[in-house]
C-alpha cells in the first residue's frame, strides 16, 4: 500500500464525533469523480474562472405546511447566478508536495436577494516526508455557504425566509504515518474543528471540536494494510448549557459530547483499477445535556474506488457515525450515509455524471420537554442527480446538471421535495 493512498484513508472508519453534511442541492464536484490509485502523484495546476446559472423550484427548503403561514411577498422558487474560481494545485518539491483545492464563489438570487451568500470550499495542505518511511501531512479545511435548505428546521418561516444563516466551518489537523512496503505502521492524527452561525437562531449550534485517533496495522502490497484503530473526540457548544438552554447562567456547564471508539480497518488497492477500505467497530457516546441519551453501538465505513475502464470510474461510500448536530438544537445525532458517484467519457470532449445519495438522522434531543411540535426525531434526505460535461475546446467547458432533494422527517411540517436545474460554463485560466 502506497503511502499516499494510505495517509488518504487514515480517518475513515474512526467513528468518532464528526460533521457529515450531504444536503447541498448538487454535489460539491460536479464531474470530478476520484478515480483509483494509478501510481505516483504528478503535478496539477488547474485553476478555471466559472459561471452558473441554476433554477431552484423550492429555493428556502419549506414545506406546503410552512408555505401555507406565509412567507410574505417572497417567491418560492428562484434563479441562482454563481460566478466562481475553481482550484485543482498538486505541486511536487522532490520528496514534499503542497495541495490546494476547492472553490471561492458568490450566490446571486433574482428574486430573493436576502439569500445572497459567498460560497467557499478550500481544502489545502503539505505532504512532508520526514525520514525514509515516515510521513506528515498537515492540512486545513474552510467552508462558508448559506446553510443547506436540508438542514434547516425552524416552526416561523422567519429564520428561514428573513434571517438567513450563514454557516462556516474551519478545521485544522496533522496526520502522521511510518510505513516501508511491508511491516508494523503505525499512524497518529489530530484535528480541530470549529463551526459559526450568522444567525442568532442558530448560534446555540456554534461548536469546537478536538479529535484524536491512532492506529497500528501490518501492510504488504499482497495484502494491503489491516489495523485496529482508536479515536477519541471531544466537542463543545460554545453558546448552549447542558439545560439546552443559552449559557447566560454562570456555572451551568456548557452541553457537548465526549465520544470514544475502538475496531479495525483494512485496506487495499487492487492494481490500477480499484482501490478502498472498510472499518468495523465500537463506539461509546456520552452526551453532556442532562436531557440527552447515551449511545453504545457499531460503527462502521466503506470508501470504494472503481475504475472498470479509462472511460468509466464509480465511487461508493456508506458509514454510520455519531455526529455533532448543526440542524436541530440537539446534542448529536446517529447519521447514516450511503451514496454512489459515477463519470462516464463518452468521447474524448463530452462525459456524463451521475449519482445519488441517502442520509438518515436521529437525532438526540438535549431538552426532551420542549413541544413535539417543534422537536426532530429523525430525518432522511435523498438526493439524485445526472450531469453533462462536454469540452468545447482546451479552455472552455460547458455543464449542465438536474438534481432532485427531498427530505422526509417524523415531523410532517418539516418535509420538502426541491429540484434543480443548473447550467455553466467555465474557462481554463494560464497555459
Amino acid at each position: 500500500m502506497k503511502k499516499t493512498s494510505a495517509l488518504g484513508l487514515l480517518l475513515l472508519g474512526t467513528a468518532g464525533i464528526a460533521f457529515a453534511q450531504t444536503t447541498a442541492p448538487i454535489p460539491p464536484t460536479v464531474g470530478a469523480s476520484p478515480r483509483a490509485n494509478r501510481g505516483a502523484p504528478t503535478r496539477e495546476m488547474s485553476i478555471r474562472a466559472a459561471v452558473d446559472a441554476s433554477y431552484d423550484s423550492n429555493a428556502f427548503g419549506l414545506s406546503d405546511a410552512a408555505i401555507a403561514r406565509g412567507i410574505g411577498n417572497r417567491s418560492k422558487d428562484d434563479f441562482r447566478i454563481t460566478p466562481s474560481l475553481l482550484l485543482d494545485i498538486f505541486q511536487p518539491f522532490g520528496r514534499q508536495s503542497a495541495f490546494l483545492r476547492g472553490s471561492i464563489g458568490y450566490d446571486f438570487y433574482t428574486k430573493n436577494s436576502q439569500l445572497n451568500r459567498a460560497r467557499i470550499g478550500l481544502n489545502g495542505g503539505a505532504n512532508v516526508a520526514v525520514l525514509n518511511n515516515c510521513s506528515v501531512t498537515p492540512s486545513a479545511n474552510y467552508q462558508r455557504q448559506r446553510s443547506n435548505a436540508g438542514d434547516i428546521f425552524a416552526i416561523s418561516p422567519v429564520p428561514v425566509v428573513d434571517r438567513v444563516n450563514t454557516e462556516e466551518q474551519f478545521s485544522y489537523g496533522v496526520d502522521a504515518q511510518c510505513a516501508g512496503a511491508i511491516g508494523i505502521s503505525p499512524t497518529f492524527g489530530y484535528r480541530h474543528s470549529q463551526i459559526r452561525n450568522t444567525s442568532s437562531f442558530y448560534e446555540l449550534n456554534d461548536s469546537n471540536q478536538d479529535s484524536f485517533n491512532a492506529s497500528l496495522g501490518y501492510q504488504r502490497p499482497s495484502l494491503g494494510r489491516i489495523s485496529v484503530y482508536g479515536s477519541y473526540s471531544e466537542g463543545e457548544y460554545i453558546h448552549r448549557n447542558v439545560l439546552g438552554l443559552p449559557n447566560v447562567i454562570p456555572g451551568i456547564p456548557l452541553d457537548g459530547v465526549k465520544s470514544y471508539s475502538a475496531g479495525g480497518r483494512f485496506e487495499r488497492d487492487i492494481g490500477s483499477r480499484m482501490s478502498g477500505s472498510i472499518s468495523v467497530g465500537f463506539s461509546w457516546v456520552d452526551p453532556k445535556a442532562v436531557f440527552s441519551r447515551k449511545f453504545r453501538g457499531s460503527t462502521y465505513a466503506l470508501a470504494l474506488a472503481i475504475r472498470p475502464s479509462d472511460r468509466f470510474s464509480v465511487n461508493v461510500d456508506a458509514s454510520r457515525s455519531a455526529d455533532l448536530s448543526n440542524t436541530v438544537f440537539a446534542t448529536f445525532a446517529l447519521t447514516q450515509i450511503y451514496s454512489l458517484n459515477g463519470t462516464y467519457r463518452l468521447n474524448r470532449k463530452m462525459a456524463v455524471n451521475f449519482g445519488s445519495s441517502y442520509q438518515k438522522r436521529d437525532y438526540r434531543q438535549n431538552a426532551q420537554a420542549v413541544d413535539n411540535a417543534g422537536v426532530v426525531k429523525n430525518d432522511e434526505f435523498i438526493r439524485a442527480y445526472g450531469g453533462l460535461v462536454y469540452d468545447l475546446n482546451r479552455r472552455l467547458r460547458l455543464n449542465g446538471l438536474i438534481s432532485q432533494q427531498r427530505r422526509k422527517s417524523d415531523n410532517a411540517f418539516f418535509n420538502y421535495n426541491n429540484t434543480t436545474v443548473s447550467l455553466g460554463l467555465s474557462f481554463a485560466l494560464g497555459r
